[in-house]
């Protein structure tokens, strides 16, 4: 008997026996009449590669076609839940299941994603956050031609661009910084995440860039990185205010929304005001954006839409049988302007 290998694909079996992912699927779920001759090819095909014909896990009374993980870099930050909605809504089409994998934006998480995702047979993977995209994942992921699609980080893969959604980061945050230059600050701080990243890099260039134009330049003791939750966002503002008052910035740029909401609290408990004394802008537009006091002014994402597109472009790569592609799709982001941002103090 043929050891069984979990790091065969459906789509290796496909390929082995001559028929479409669909009518492996079909076998493996007995969800739609197969001829027997079809069927034992697919059998037989699946022996030989030493693939576990046994249906994936029955969801709400029913079988799952395809299963593929979902991984996302911290599920208690509001934007990746509604990414996720938008990868299910659209995975509900064709009975796709999902398998969720939170990093918990683990620094080196890539041992125990390789595990997760060599451990289990699956037809696709999405993974949504920039740290959390490692190019040992991207290489497995290619070796076993496994179809990927990364959101929010542009990776390449022996030339080959690997496929991917992301906003157009540095353009967004030059607009926040030009509404708050408009507003008359020329001191603008920015609260990044802990470690440079695509996408923290990216943010902090759209404001430099901004800052540039008008003849200002980003003053370093208005950086300040921090764990990009409220907690670190909250530590990170309280460093700047620890400056003399002469010397801190009167507006700061965040990193993402929680990183906001922890600079407004880090504000008030100082005993200042938004935006009066200091102006704040997020990024994300996470529900809870519009419902802080002051409500927040910040950057939107188009968090539904990016997961729908993620999995409607994993399925094509799915049903045309190919790994990384090199499809790259960049969206705009729009700035939303609420009640924490205002004119520079004088």
């Amino acid at each position: 008997m043929v050891t069984k290998r979990a790091r065969v694909s459906l789509l290796e079996v496909a390929r082995q026996a001559g028929v479409s992912p669909a009518t492996v699927s079909r076998v493996v779920n007995n969800s739609a009449p197969v001829s027997e001759s079809v069927r034992n090819r697919v059998v037989a095909a699946a022996e030989l590669l030493g693939y576990d014909l046994t249906p994936p896990r029955a969801q709400n009374g029913g079988t799952s076609a395809r299963t593929i993980a979902v991984i996302v870099a911290d599920l208690l930050n509001p934007f990746f839940p509604e990414l996720i909605r938008g990868i299910d809504l659209e995975a509900r089409q064709d009975a796709t299941g999902l398998l969720l994998y939170d990093s918990a934006e683990d620094t080196q998480p890539e041992e125990h994603m390789l595990r997760m995702v060599s451990s289990r047979q699956l037809d696709g993977v999405i993974v949504a956050g920039s740290r959390i995209a490692s190019d040992e994942l991207i290489d497995h992921c290619r070796q076993n031609k496994l179809p990927l699609v990364v959101i929010n980080r542009s990776m390449q893969c022996c030339g080959e661009m690997v496929a991917c959604i992301r906003v157009d980061f540095e353009k967004a945050t030059y607009h926040a910084a030009r509404h708050l230059i408009r507003l008359g600050h020329t001191r603008i701080g920015y609260l990044s995440g802990p470690e440079p990243t695509e996408m923290s890099n990216a943010r902090r260039r759209g404001l430099e860039n901004a800052l540039n134009e008008v003849g200002l330049t980003l003053n370093n003791q208005w950086l300040a990185s921090g764990f990009p939750n409220v907690a670190g966002g909250f530590q990170s503002m309280s460093s700047l205010l620890a400056l003399p008052e002469e010397d801190r910035p009167t507006a700061v740029q965040c990193y993402n929304d929680l990183m906001a909401l922890g600079a407004l609290q880090a504000i008030h408990s100082h005993n200042l005001r938004v935006p009066e004394d200091i102006s704040v802008i997020g990024f994300d537009d996470i529900n809870l954006a519009a419902h802080s006091s002051p409500a927040l002014t910040t950057v939107e994402q188009p968090k539904a839409y990016m997961g729908s597109l993620a999995m409607r472009m994993l399925r094509e790569m799915m049903d045309r049988r190919f790994g990384l592609g090199s499809g790259f799709t960049l969206l705009e982001s729009r700035l939303i302007v609420r009640e924490t941002t205002g004119p520079a103090r004088r």
